[in-house]
């Protein structure tokens, strides 16, 4: 399915974040992954904040949405099955973030280079996309 505009590229980050949000809220309630609960429990905080940002950021500019079409991006290459985080090893947790954080950072650097005619909002997704690499930092901490 293609992205063809401003408020469908931001309405596919809100999702791509809600996802992100629901399995990092799994985690921190998987017994296996006690050790790693508070790192969970704030990497939820974090999409949920991201969530906020990106609805923020369609809301101040909504007069953007109509006027640009954007052509050649579609959302398949950023779609991730969902999985059951309570279940999982600490090891397939791992992964799993690490896929889903590795997602969405790709996801907004390249939404903002599609977007770079609306200056604003390339720059909210590049400052998204930072946040992203300090937490995929920690996580890949715990792989060491």
């Amino acid at each position: 399915m293609s992205l063809i505009n401003f408020g469908s590229i931001l309405g596919f980050a809100e999702e791509v974040e809600t996802q992100n949000m629901i399995f990092f809220s799994q985690v921190s309630g998987n017994p296996d992954c006690n050790e790693y609960h508070a790192l969970f429990e704030n990497l939820a905080k974090s999409a949920k904040k991201r969530i906020v940002e990106v609805q923020r950021a369609k809301r101040e500019n909504v007069t953007e949405m109509v006027l640009e079409t954007i052509e050649g991006f579609h959302r398949d290459p950023f779609v991730i099955a969902s999985e059951e985080a309570s279940v999982l090893t600490p090891q397939q947790v791992i992964e799993k973030s690490k896929e889903l954080l590795d997602r969405s950072l790709d996801y907004y650097e390249k939404a903002a280079a599609k977007l770079k005619g609306q200056a604003d909002v390339a720059r909210a997704l590049k400052v998204l996309a930072k946040k992203l690499l300090k937490e995929r930092k920690k996580l890949l901490e715990l792989d060491s």
